[in-house]
């Protein structure tokens, strides 16, 4: 992310770089409370090295071991770190990014046993699992549609719709939408559709329009497979939007706030195969800081 007034940046030490202020949404309804109950889990570790953390997913890299897969953004050049669900430990992991298109990661999904991830720019790139519990990439990066639903140029930052996130379904899915691309400039989730084995924004299907201040919206994300949160939508808001997370109605983009506590400027989400539910802070830097709910009542 890439945007922040000065204040905010100096009072909670995690923002974008650059200028402008967010421009709240006052119409509508104000969001209902979600039926889902989460409590703190004091054991997992409340700080990550990891620079800028901005995507997060659980992966399965090595068989019948599930991880948690977190990716830094920009000027990173595929930095990631795994934590073994549930109790660790810590593995770092260095994506082999392509010249194709920038290295700002801000989107990241597990699907179909492949690692598929979003840039602010629009470009996709997917990954598969080498064997040895790294990952490979499966071609260079390609733009997840036309312009303006991406920049220009895929090695540009912050531009355009300025994605911050991807959710895809559990795979495969009869759902029209196998997921969305988030995009923070239009506060909107993208409909995704797979077109061969590759990514691209359906451009018939209308965005869901969320009812988030304008730059707040900075990810989202799908329960992992086999879990009770699987066809559950989440998404979460950075400090313009109070760091909130929310359940999203896909019929209508409605949305349902969850009584978890934010961090101060909440950058990723997801929710593993147990149910528990996962937030990330970019600050800009290394570490990063990051919070663990177990929850119940997804369903």
């Amino acid at each position: 992310m890439r945007r922040c007034a000065i204040l905010v940046c100096v009072l909670l030490a995690g923002c974008d770089k650059g200028s402008g202020v967010a421009e709240a949404v006052t119409h509508g309804p104000p969001p209902s409370k979600a039926h889902v109950r989460c409590k703190g889990d004091t054991s997992f570790p409340g700080v990550w090295h990891v620079s800028e953390a901005s995507a997060a997913a659980e992966v399965s890299l090595r068989p019948g071991t599930r991880e948690l897969l977190v990716l830094s953004d920009s000027g990173n050049h595929g930095e990631a770190m795994l934590w073994g669900i549930p109790s660790g430990p810590f593995r770092p992991l260095r994506l082999a990014l392509d010249a194709a298109a920038s290295d700002d990661l801000e989107g990241a999904a597990w699907a179909g046993g492949h690692l598929y991830t979003l840039t602010s720019s629009g470009a996709v790139r997917r990954f598969s699992p080498d064997g040895k519990g790294g990952l490979d990439r499966d071609g260079d990066a390609y733009p997840i549609g036309s312009p303006p639903y991406v920049c220009p140029r895929l090695t540009d930052s912050n531009c355009g719709p300025n994605f911050e996130g991807l959710c895809l379904r559990p795979y495969p899915s009869a759902a029209r939408c196998a997921g969305y691309a988030a995009s923070k400039t239009s506060g909107k989730l993208f409909c995704v559709i797979y077109e061969g084995e590759r990514l691209r924004i359906d451009p018939i299907k209308p965005p869901l329009v969320l009812e988030v201040p304008r730059h707040a919206l900075s990810d989202c994300a799908f329960g992992a497979e086999g879990g009770p949160a699987k066809d559950i939508l989440l998404v979460t808001t950075n400090v313009y939007g109070g760091s909130t997370t929310y359940i999203v109605e896909e019929s209508t983009g409605a949305l349902a706030t969850l009584d978890v506590s934010g961090l101060p400027n909440n950058e990723a989400v997801a929710v593993d195969s147990d149910g528990a539910l996962y937030q990330f802070m970019d600050s800009n830097t290394s570490p990063s800081l990051a919070y663990r709910m177990t929850c119940e009542g997804w369903k």
